[in-house]
Parts: C-alpha cells; sequence; structure tokens
C-alpha cells in the first residue's frame, strides 16, 4: 500500500468518525427532546394536582413523582400563593413527606450541607422548617450555621426575642459584626419594647450603639425619646448611632439633636447629622450646612456641599414647578 494510500484510508477514517460522533450527538439531542416534553409533562400534571389539593378538589389517583421533582413544583407554585393557599400548601407538601430530605439533610455532619438545608428551609418557612431551624439555632455547635439560621427565622418573621438571640449566639462576649447589625435590625420591627429593654441593661458602649441604630427600623415613633436623650451620650458611636436611627425613623422632633450634631467634636458624628438632614428635609440647616463648608475635615466638607447642592435642587425644581402652574 502506497503512502497516498494510506492518507486516503486516514482521512476516510477520520471523516467516518466525524460521521459517527455528529450522528451520536443528534440522537442524544433527540432522546433530550424526547425526554424534556415529558419532563414536561410530568412537572404540569404535578403542580395541577397540587393546585387542585390546595383549592379542595378531587384528584383521584395520582402517581408516585420523584421527590425531586414534587419539590420542584412547590418551589415554583410557592411565590405565587399568599396567605391561606400558601399555608395549606406547606402543609400538603410536610404531609407527602416532600420536606423530610431537606430536614434530614440539616442534620448533616456537614457545615456546608446544614448551611444549605438552611436556605431551603428559609425559602419554604412551614411550622417543621420553622421549628427545625429554632432547634438548629440552639443546639448546633457551628457558630456559622446557628447566624444562618437566625437569618433564615428573621426573615420569616420568626426570630426569637432580642435577648434570647443574643444569648444563644454568645453575641455580648465579642464585638459586633455587620451581621449582628443586620440581624438587630430584622429583630426591631418584631421586638421594639424588648429592644429599648435591652438599653437598661449593662452593655458594652458598642453593642448599645448597635441596638440603638437597630431601633431605627422599628418604624416605632414611641422610641423618639429614647433616641434623643441617647444623642448627647459620651461616647461618639452611640451619638452616631442616634443620628442613624433618628434619620431612618423620619419623626421631625429629632431636628433638635441633628442641629447640635452640627457642632460635635467628633467629625464621624458630624457627617451622620448631615446624612440625617438630608433625609429629614430639614432646610433651616441650610445656614449651618454652609458654615460646615469650613470644616477641618475633608469629607464633613464634601458631604456638606453635596447636601447643599441636594436643598438648591429641590428648590429649583419647586420654582419650576410654580412657574408651570
Amino acid at each position: 500500500m502506497s503512502f497516498y494510500q494510506d492518507i486516503v484510508w486516514a482521512t476516510a477514517l477520520c471523516a467516518s468518525m466525524i460521521v459517527l460522533t455528529f450522528l451520536a450527538l443528534v440522537f442524544r439531542r433527540f432522546l433530550s427532546e424526547k425526554g424534556r416534553a415529558r419532563r414536561d409533562e410530568r412537572d404540569t400534571a404535578i403542580t395541577r394536582g397540587y393546585l387542585k389539593r390546595v383549592a379542595g378538589h378531587p384528584i383521584g389517583e395520582t402517581k408516585r413523582w420523584p421527590r425531586e421533582a414534587r419539590l420542584a413544583a412547590i418551589s415554583r407554585i410557592l411565590p405565587l400563593l399568599r396567605g391561606g393557599e400558601r399555608t395549606r400548601l406547606l402543609q400538603i407538601a410536610e404531609l407527602d413527606g416532600v420536606l423530610s430530605e431537606t430536614i434530614r439533610a440539616s442534620q448533616s455532619l456537614s457545615k456546608t450541607q446544614r448551611i444549605n438545608a438552611i436556605q431551603l428551609l428559609q425559602r419554604f418557612g412551614s411550622e417543621a422548617c420553622i421549628g427545625r431551624l429554632r432547634e438548629m439555632l440552639a443546639r448546633d455547635q457551628s457558630q456559622r450555621v446557628r447566624l444562618e439560621a437566625a437569618f433564615a427565622l428573621a426573615a420569616n418573621g420568626a426570630l426569637p426575642p432580642p435577648r434570647e438571640t443574643l444569648r444563644i449566639l454568645n453575641a455580648l462576649r465579642r464585638l459586633p459584626t455587620p451581621l449582628d447589625s443586620a440581624l438587630l435590625r430584622s429583630a426591631a420591627p418584631l421586638y421594639p419594647e424588648q429592644m429599648l429593654l435591652l438599653l437598661d441593661d449593662d452593655l458594652p458602649d458598642a453593642w448599645r450603639a448597635q441596638i440603638i441604630d437597630a431601633l431605627g427600623w422599628s418604624e416605632n415613633m414611641a422610641i423618639i425619646d429614647t433616641l434623643g436623650s441617647v444623642a448627647s451620650h459620651d461616647n461618639p458611636e452611640i451619638r452616631a448611632a442616634a443620628m442613624r436611627a433618628s434619620s431612618r425613623l423620619g419623626h421631625p422632633a429629632a431636628a433638635s439633636w441633628v442641629f447640635a450634631g452640627f457642632r460635635d467634636p467628633v467629625a464621624s458624628v458630624r457627617l451622620q447629622a448631615i446624612a440625617a438632614c438630608v433625609r429629614l428635609g430639614l432646610r433651616d440647616a441650610v445656614p449651618q450646612l454652609r458654615r460646615l463648608l469650613a470644616d477641618e475635615q475633608l469629607w464633613v466638607r464634601l458631604r456638606a456641599e453635596q447636601a447643599l447642592e441636594h436643598f438648591s435642587s429641590d428648590d429649583d425644581g419647586a420654582q419650576l414647578k410654580v412657574a408651570a402652574q
């Protein structure tokens, strides 16, 4: 066999392999499309069955669908339901044992699997899920897992009282973190009175500042007097937290200590006072903001300039609106 014949045979062999590979890919795509049609039909049947059961309609004999398929169907339906329908769907899912594997995964030895399970438990938020999350918050050996469970409970409006949460997380024995701040802000709308009671305890100033900051997220106007009393605290972090909480709460009575914050010796407090002034819309603060343009701190001068531009643009917009009328 000559050299050229070898080349021809090699070329033919390569071409045959390419054709066979192409045919295999086409056949695989055919099977995939055929399987997708069956999966779509199955998912539609599962979804229709759950919707009928939620509405109380008879469904007759049902097939034993895979747990993963039922879980995926419930995940798709859940965001579309509210109130009693959502509760009934979760109850049916628990009766079907759909969430049992997720609850079992939350007991895994792997911390990563437990955290992944917490995310699913948070998404569903049924009675069994909330109960398991509370158990993980109270008894899990990992601080990270307990913190994730606390956030999952907060997302479902089921966080324990703040004093209990801080005790379980051993939070007061360390410095607060941004995660602690977010957790306290989540608890504030649920337990505003208990957050106020925490301020009567002998707390480290760092934690006192975080609790005061979180009170601004409580949407409870009754705390405004407490914010006024701590706005002149010796610790600048607490004074700054009072400014943040006041601006978040949006109560006009905060104007008196916001104006006092412009003269605070600590730059961070002056910055928070400027931010609160803008958020509260205190136009009477414009003369004091102009004086802050000569502040010794660069960031204070910049924020004061931005605040003046904000009020100036609002005035220009109001004048244009009056002229148009």
